[in-house]
């Protein structure tokens, strides 16, 4: 898609180009996560941002484990211990 400049308004406050913003999906309102890595500045979608997210725990996670099954049970004995089994 190429390069774009813009400026930075006394607020603060960037434009975003229109182009990017329509391949973007952003609308008014719309969401977004900056990440600053030394002196590079990064801007994700908040869906880019949990694919991303989930890609790198999708890396931790030992082959063939959901942790989400593992959280689930841990929740089961937490509950049985309040109940008092």
């Amino acid at each position: 898609m190429g390069g774009f400049t813009t400026k930075v308004d006394q607020a603060g406050r960037i434009i975003i180009p229109a182009p990017v913003r329509r391949r973007l999906g952003l609308q008014p309102g719309s969401e977004v996560v900056l990440s600053l890595t030394g002196d590079r500045l990064t801007l994700w979608t908040r869906q880019q941002a949990l694919h991303r997210a989930q890609k790198y725990f999708r890396r931790l996670a030992p082959a063939g484990e959901l942790w989400s099954e593992e959280l689930l049970a841990d929740r089961q004995r937490e509950a049985e211990f309040e109940r008092g089994s």
